[in-house]
């Protein structure tokens, strides 16, 4: 089960960051820092985050910010969120389309989940064979876990270092069909984590799972689940990948 604290609600129109300005802490004028870091973890919707974090210094900020990501479940959920119902939208609308992972929403999402994994980061903790057996299926729920269980999901987004974990200290199989994320059009239709990749564009991701061990692309374009034009891009970045290691 997630650890949110229910008390907080997350801002994501505003999000928490490092740069502000150079405006005098409060602390230096006797405000006491943890109490105002007590109350941006409890702050509504409609409060300015930002504009606290400027208020009271570059210094003060940090741990402002820290205080209000910590255990905060609420505020990846609120971004996965905003995924889910762009999906709902497609399907309503029916333009199922695989466009939708290039919104800039998933950047955003990206760069939110992020932030959070820095502060929070026992992270791997939540990764269990129990977790991923329950979150393979296509997203119906965002709890915050989600993205930590789901290899695909995690490509879509755009996250890295959790697939990394997935691949290489979760035994996930980069050969198999077996998961779907925000963009899967029915739970019998699983996509290879290696289209996910290159529909989605992040070359670092595509980059990692062409170097796992063991990765075997020749059965994937025999079986014929990869269309043509996937096939020729795939193709090409799997020989360049392969021609970079034989020089090196």
């Amino acid at each position: 089960e997630d650890r949110s604290r229910s008390q907080r609600r997350p801002r994501l129109e505003a999000s928490v960051s490092d740069e502000v300005s150079d405006t005098p802490s409060h602390a230096a004028v006797g405000v006491d820092v943890d109490l105002i870091c007590n109350i941006a973890s409890c702050m509504k919707p409609g409060c300015d985050l930002m504009n606290l974090c400027i208020s009271v210094g570059p210094v003060d900020a940090a741990k402002v910010r820290t205080g209000y990501l910590r255990d905060n479940d609420q505020y990846v959920t609120a971004s996965l969120q905003k995924l889910r119902d762009i999906r709902h939208l497609s399907v309503r609308q029916r333009d199922v389309s695989r466009r939708i992972l290039h919104l800039p929403l998933f950047d955003k999402c990206r760069d939110n989940i992020a932030a959070w994994m820095q502060v929070n980061s026992d992270w791997r903790d939540r990764c269990t064979d129990e977790n991923m057996e329950r979150y393979k299926g296509i997203p119906l729920r965002t709890e915050a876990n989600l993205v930590f269980n789901n290899p695909a999901v995690a490509i879509e987004i755009g996250l890295l270092e959790v697939l990394r974990f997935h691949v290489e200290e979760k035994g996930v199989d980069v050969n198999r069909r077996f998961w779907n994320g925000f963009n899967s059009d029915n739970e019998d239709m699983n996509d290879f984590l290696i289209e996910l990749a290159l529909v989605r564009g992040d070359m670092r991701i595509l980059e990692f799972l062409l170097s796992v061990d063991g990765f075997d692309f020749t059965s994937m374009t025999e079986e014929g689940d990869i269309e043509s034009l996937e096939h020729e891009l795939i193709s090409r970045c799997f020989d360049e990948h392969r021609l970079v290691n034989e020089q090196c």
